[in-house]
């Protein structure tokens, strides 16, 4: 195989692999720090979308072309899809926060709005508004879904203000699953570039043949 095929064979592994490692790195981020990391609900989706997008849209834009036409077209694309998917209404996700601690936090922060409420298993019946606050999550990425439902937009900000200020004063403990996420990110920004290693004088060649 030449050395063009190894290139263009790497680089389409590399453009699956990278966003991917990228994604993981932020998680590891989002779960080494010393305080709960929140995020809205749209921004949660756009980070996972521009993670997984390029395993859908590099192939197709091998397929139809490459050119900055296609290129904007699928970037487009990919927005689109974001804003049409993206969870609707009042969501957050918390990074770093255990669904017990999650219960405590927002606990606190209906009490600092002032908000009656009664606790059941899924989340918190708000009386004053007939509400309810919703607990969700996926224990592996170590995060915690909130939404918010039957509310006006006043109270979710007053919500909003007072959870963000509530997970700000709460201090959580070092996350072996951010220390593996680290690991993986890395691993998969390596290897890409690890196994073209062996290639680069011959790609140097053929860049300099071309140039």
């Amino acid at each position: 195989m030449i050395a063009s095929e190894y290139l263009a064979a790497y680089l389409r592994i590399a453009t699956a692999v990278v966003p991917v490692g990228v994604y993981f790195l932020i998680l590891g981020l989002l779960n080494s720090r010393r305080h709960p990391q929140m995020l809205s609900g749209r921004q949660d989706f756009a980070l996972l979308m521009s993670a997984i997008s390029p395993l859908f849209v590099v192939p197709v834009l091998q397929y139809i072309g490459m050119s900055i036409w296609s290129v904007a077209a699928a970037a487009a694309g990919v927005a689109g899809l974001i804003l049409l998917l993206a969870p609707r209404g009042r969501t957050w996700v918390v990074y770093n926060l255990s669904a017990a601690e999650a219960r405590k936090v927002v606990a606190q922060a209906l009490l600092e709005t002032r908000t009656s409420f009664s606790e059941s298993r899924k989340g918190f019946h708000l009386e004053d508004s007939a509400g309810f606050v919703e607990l969700g999550g996926f224990s592996l990425l170590r995060n915690v879904s909130i939404t918010m439902r039957g509310c006006d937009r006043q109270a979710s900000a007053r919500f909003e203000s007072a959870l963000s200020a509530a997970l700000a004063s709460c201090r959580t403990e070092a996350n072996p699953a951010g220390v593996t996420m680290l690991l993986v990110a890395t691993a998969s920004l390596i290897a890409p570039f690890a196994m073209i290693a062996h290639e680069v004088p011959e790609i140097v060649r053929l860049l300099s043949d071309l140039f």
